[in-house]
């Protein structure tokens, strides 16, 4: 029971860690998230919401969710995770 707790616990430390190193990735390449509309001020991963967080994606829990569901369909196909945001925009 305990050593299944744990495995839980180390899939979520790398599912955490993967998610921090994308975000890090997405940073080198966008100043504001690139799924915020600047003209209408609404985040394409919502769609029909308006993004509190004027774009900024640090800490998003919208961005953020986003990636987590990114890793769990990249992992359920036993893939390799992309290390580069770009890649995780390209794989589909």
């Amino acid at each position: 029971m305990l050593a299944k707790s744990e495995k839980e616990a180390e899939k979520k430390d790398q599912k955490k860690q993967w998610v921090e190193k994308i975000v890090k990735s997405a940073k080198t390449y966008y100043k504001v998230c690139p799924y915020f509309d600047r003209k209408t001020s609404k985040c394409f991963i919502m769609l029909k919401d308006r993004c509190n967080r004027d774009g900024r994606f640090e800490n998003c829990p919208v961005f953020i969710g986003f990636l987590e569901g990114k890793y769990e369909q990249i992992s359920a196909k036993s893939k390799i995770l992309p290390m580069d945001f770009m890649d995780v925009i390209s794989a589909a």
